[in-house]
Formats: C-alpha cells, structure tokens, sequence
C-alpha cells in the first residue's frame, strides 16, 4: 500500500470516529432519537483523541463531529434565519472543539487523570459560558437531553440541569477508561454511577408530595395565528377579536388568570399610557363581564424616555424629533383591579432580538430576522419582574428564556411560560422547546403554565408530569386549576454553582498545564 493511500485510510479512519460521535450525540436528543446513546456517545471522539499527536487535527475533528451534532438536532432554526443558522453551528461548534483542543493540550503536559479532570470541567465550564455570555446559546446543554424523561433527573431540584451535564460526561469518561484496558470493577463502577442517580430520582419521583394545596383557576389561549403569513399581517383589531371570543370558550366568574402567548397582542402598545390602548381597554370590557379575572398577555411594548434618561444602544429615535423610545418584548399583566403592569424579557435570542456585541455587529444587524413584530435589537431590562394575585407570586418567562435553569426566581408560587414556537414550524424544535419547561419545573419545583401561539400549550405539576397539554397546529383554550407552591429549592438559591466551581477549577489547570509546558521546554 502506497504513503498517500495510507494517509489516505488513516484520515478516513479519523473522520469516521467524529462523524461517529457527532451521530451519537445527535440521536440521543429528544425527539430525534434515544436519550440512552448520550453515555457513549463522546467515547468515539475520545479514542480519536487518544490517537492523535497534532492540537489542530483534534480541534478539526471534533469540530466536524460537534457540527453534525448541531445540525441534526437544531436544523430547523434556518426556518427563521438560514444566516443565523449557519453562525451558530459554527460558534457553538466551535466552543465544544476548543473544549477537546484544550484537553489534548493537557494530556500531553499533564497526567491522564488531571486530563480526564480537565476535560470534565472544562465542558461544564464550556457550558456556563453559553448560559452567560452575549452569544448565549443553551439549547444543547447536555442536561436538557433528559427532558422528555423527567423521572430520571428529579435531582436537578439540587443540581439543575448542568448537573446531568456532569453525570453524562462521568459516564463516557468511565466508558472510555474501560476501552482502554477493561477491569471488572470498572465495570461495576460505572453500572452504579449510571444507576445510582436513576434510582435515587425514582425515590423522590414515587415519594414527592406537594407541600401546599392552595390552587389557582388558570385558563390558558393558544390562538394558532400563523407568524409568516397572518401574525403580523392581519389587523390586530381582528385578531383580538378572534382572541375574546376563543378566550370566552372556556372562562367561568371562577377563573382567576388568563395566559396568552408571546405577542399576542399586535398592537403597539405605549407604556406611558397603557390604559389608552385599544387591546388593553378592550380586555379591561372582558374583565367587567368576568370580575375576578386577571390577564398574563405577551405584546411588544414602547416606552418613551424623559430627555434627562439615559440613552442605551437600542435606544431609537422618533423621526424627525430628539426624542428616544425603547422597545420590548414584554409580557402585559392586567389585574382584575389596580394598575397595568409590565414585564420585559431579560434573555434574548442574539441575533433575532438583539445583536450581541453592538459596537461591533450593528452594521450587519439588518441580517437578522424579527421574531417579535418589530425589527432592530429590542431593549431588556437586567431583573425579573413577577406579578401577584392575592398570596400567589406568578413569574413569567418568554420563550427563550424557559431554555435557561439559573433565572433567580426568588419566592415565586408558579411560573408561566409565554412562547411563540410558530417559527419553527412542525419539527422536532418545538417539541424540545416544550420538553425543556418539564426540567425546570423540578429546578423550580414549581407548576408551570404555558400558553404557546401554536403549540405546545399544557400544565406540567412541580414532578415534572405533563398534566394537560395542546396539539400542535391548533386554536384552543385549556382550563385547569393548577397547584401553587411557595416553597424554594436548592438549586433555586444557588444557582450554576457547579458551573462556577468548574469555571475556578479549569482556571487552575489550565495555569498549570501552561507552567508545566514552559518548563518542559
């Protein structure tokens, strides 16, 4: 056999080992295939690793394996935006090859031990990079792939979801070690560190009781109105007409909340004079017919700053005055009495809502597509509101933001999730999207309502349990009554903990990977 044909065979051999993995992780996400394949799925690439003397060829083929693994299991996002598609595969891949380039790094100027340390942590702290930074991204954070299994991972209530992160890359490591040179108790090491936390999940599953009974008549509206071709092109007077009289299907003088979905409301609506708007006032004449009704609405809102307030990035400008504006994506909250009330998104998608890095990347900005209603980065506020109905706390969340454990919710009785999952047509995203409001209702503890344009909309119990829920492509209402829980968790008070251990810990390796190589030298 000739040199090239054996470069040739060998390279072959190596992208088969990515491709390999990026399979493996691709299939065990929901929807798409079988959770189960997670615990082996980095094996391939680790072997390929194992092999190979050359950082650059390492970062190359784990770049190839990570960006198959993006493109199967977020395909769909080139519905909203092919461009935006195309960049985050290829920064999220990216992210996830440095992690391997790193650890390569540190095998060869450390011991496999510290390596195999450094490799755990560094993913993890990988990942709470992308719950933090401007690019965030969280989609693919490993601990999501249990989501349509919440029974096994009743601990994330202790851990959230880079928790599973963790136990996942525990087990391909263990996996790996015992491919390399197979021993009976690493064996039975690796059944127990599989099994021990399913059972232990299963105990609280069986055993988990609601501490409080109280219960809150909820009826929540999925108006199935079509983003690209009638949301923002039917006139709103109309849709919300089609609104009421969806919502009066299903509201009894009982019913206490009203949810509506992302943007719900059309209009736009001005801050400063909430009460003067036609959707407001026109929901206000639904309370006088219901008196006990509170209403929890999505809507794109403006609010007109003082000359004296300071200006943001995404500030804009009223045409031809020097007055400024922002906008929002906002969640209306109208009590059956007292004041409007107003909630703006904290996380928002970079990119569709707000392009990250503004100095930088607002020339291109018109590249991006809106998910909103309205075009431009959209302004966020750095706190989460939360709204009462006498001794019940309701924090709402938009869309994306369900997608992100750590959202500081404090002594919250319920959270509603508010979404328009309609631009991502009928593919596995919007069910994954669902899937993800289950693990953080066992993060929380707490119920969770969700009202989506399209769908999925249901009531998932502080277990994790789907109680009721929508069809997808479908106009109707849901009525419940949903148990609140005042009660805080573990997680709920201390947040990524453990991806800010791991931030700490990979801090010190990498210093010492570097002193080492110095030295070496």
């Amino acid at each position: 056999m000739s040199k090239n044909m054996i470069i040739f065979v060998n390279n072959m051999n190596k992208l088969f080992l990515a491709l390999f993995s990026g399979f493996l992780l691709a299939f065990s996400w929901p929807f798409i295939g079988f959770s189960i394949f997670i615990f082996v799925a980095f094996v391939p690439l680790l072997i390929l690793v194992s092999k190979l003397t050359k950082a650059n060829e390492v970062f190359l083929f784990s770049f190839i394996a990570f960006f198959l693994f993006n493109s199967i299991t977020t395909y769909w996002v080139y519905h909203a935006t092919i461009i935006g598609c195309i960049v985050a595969f290829v920064i999220n891949s990216f992210l996830m090859a440095s992690v391997f380039w790193l650890y390569s790094k540190i095998k060869h100027s450390t011991s496999p031990r510290l390596a195999a340390l450094a490799f755990l942590v560094m993913w993890l702290s990988m990942e709470y990079l992308h719950l933090n930074w401007q690019l965030s991204w969280p989609w693919l954070t490993l601990g999501n792939v249990f989501s349509k299994t919440p029974e096994l991972v009743q601990w994330y209530e202790f851990t959230g979801f880079l928790g599973g992160s963790f136990w996942i890359i525990i087990v391909n490591l263990l996996v790996f070690n015992i491919f390399k040179s197979f021993n009976r108790n690493k064996v039975i090491i690796l059944v127990a560190i599989i099994l021990a936390p399913m059972l232990l999940s299963f105990f609280i599953y069986i055993n988990f009781e609601e501490k409080n009974q109280q219960l809150l008549d909820v009826v929540i509206i999925q108006p199935n109105v079509n983003p690209y071709t009638d949301k923002f092109s039917k006139p709103y007077e109309s849709q919300l007409i089609d609104f009421i009289k969806l919502a009066k299907t299903k509201i009894t003088k009982e019913t206490q909340l009203l949810l509506a979905p992302e943007t719900a409301l059309l209009e736009g609506v001005w801050e400063n004079s909430f009460e003067a708007s036609y959707s407001v006032r026109s929901l206000r004449k639904l309370q006088n017919e219901f008196p006990n009704l509170n209403i929890l609405v999505g809507a794109t809102t403006y609010k007109m700053l003082d000359h004296a307030q300071k200006k943001s990035s995404t500030s804009r400008k009223l045409r031809n005055e020097n007055t400024f504006y922002e906008v929002y994506n906002s969640a209306i909250f109208i009590p059956s009495f007292g004041e409007v009330e107003v909630y703006h998104k904290t996380k928002l998608v970079p990119g569709a809502e707000r392009m990250p890095f503004p100095y930088i990347l607002d020339p291109i900005a018109n590249l991006a597509i809106n998910l909103g209603g309205t075009s431009g980065s959209l302004s966020s506020d750095n706190y989460l509101n939360s709204f009462k109905i006498k001794e019940t706390i309701i924090s709402p969340l938009i869309c994306y933001e369900s997608v992100y454990g750590e959202m500081k919710l404090g002594k919250s009785s319920l959270i509603a999730i508010l979404t328009n999952d309609g631009w991502w047509k009928n593919t596995a995203g919007y069910k994954q999207h669902f899937a993800y409001a289950r693990l953080r209702a066992i993060e929380q503890r707490k119920s969770i309502i969700r009202s989506a344009n399209t769908g999925i909309s249901s009531v998932i119990n502080s277990r994790g349990d789907v109680l009721i829920k929508s069809n997808w492509d479908e106009a109707i209402c849901l009525a419940s009554k949903v148990t609140i829980n005042n009660g805080t968790t573990f997680y709920n008070r201390f947040g990524d903990y453990i991806g800010r251990i791991s931030v700490f810990i990979s801090s010190i390796l990498l210093i010492v990977s570097f002193v080492k190589t110095k030295l070496s030298n």
